[in-house]
């Protein structure tokens, strides 16, 4: 099972090193293990100039080889455009499951580790084509959030979930992996090049009728987010309108799925 996990990072040289750590201790274990071959990519979406220097020398010092790339984009393409500059690269590979974490190192490489073992299971034994972390609080699992972001969240999600009909807790969770053949057709559907673009993605699959698990995971709230409580929920919201008339028309011109 070959696996690209894609990392978008603008200006994260500061929260970079949480997750390369991660990466440490978990790469050696991933290589030991006969069923898994998991590639990172770390996107540079077009940071300060000492940002990307930054970020060059932890990856080379980390000594990952080949585990861990960066790739650097010239001009800030937002959360979604270098998402999808990454996954592009994942897809011309031939890798069999893609996905995306953020940088922050907020969900547990662990819990990436999870949610790909679960989606190779659930792949092979009940044609599920994707799993995204979802930030439930329930026994077992540890979520840590600000709780004027988690109710915002929540209150997003829930028009999300309520205007699409879809019924999905977390739409907003960084974690997000799918199969190789099912993120192909919907890559280029999605039209937000920025904080809902993976959400357009996740919608377009599921008005498409394919079959994606959410799956609770540990997460922690990092501190300095880029996503602003006072505008970008209402620019989220109205790309998301204009996505359900996109996805009204696919569905006219012959694409199947109720919405």
């Amino acid at each position: 099972m070959r696996a690209f996990v894609v990392v978008p990072a603008f200006n994260e040289a500061a929260r970079l090193p949480r997750l390369l750590e991660e990466l440490g201790g978990y790469l050696p274990r991933a290589a030991q293990a006969a069923d898994f071959d998991v590639r990172f990519c770390i996107v540079d979406d077009g940071s300060r100039q000492e940002q990307f220097a930054a970020e060059k020398r932890l990856i080379r010092e980390a000594e990952f080889g080949d585990a861990v790339r960066l790739v650097r984009l010239e001009s800030n393409r937002g959360k979604g455009g270098a998402i999808l500059a990454g996954l592009e690269i994942g897809l011309a590979e031939g890798f069999d499951y893609l996905g995306f974490m953020d940088a922050d190192g907020a969900v547990p490489v662990r819990e990436l580790h999870r949610a790909l073992a679960y989606l190779v299971t659930a792949h092979r034994d009940a044609g599920v084509t994707g799993v995204v972390g979802s930030r439930i609080r329930m026994l077992g699992r540890l979520v840590e959030r600000n709780p004027l972001r988690h109710y915002v969240g929540r209150a997003f999600a829930t028009f999300v979930s309520s205007w699409f009909s879809q019924g999905v807790y977390d739409t907003q969770c960084g974690l997000k992996i799918f199969e190789r053949e099912t993120l192909r057709r919907h890559l280029q559907i999605p039209e937000d090049k920025r904080w809902v673009w993976d959400t357009q993605l996740l919608l377009s699959m599921l008005h498409a009728g394919d079959t994606i698990h959410e799956l609770p995971v540990d997460w922690r709230e990092t501190g300095n987010s880029k996503v602003s409580l006072v505008r970008d929920p209402l620019t989220m919201i109205w790309h998301l309108v204009r996505f359900r008339r996109r996805l009204r028309a696919l569905r006219a011109s012959g694409r199947s799925g109720p919405i």
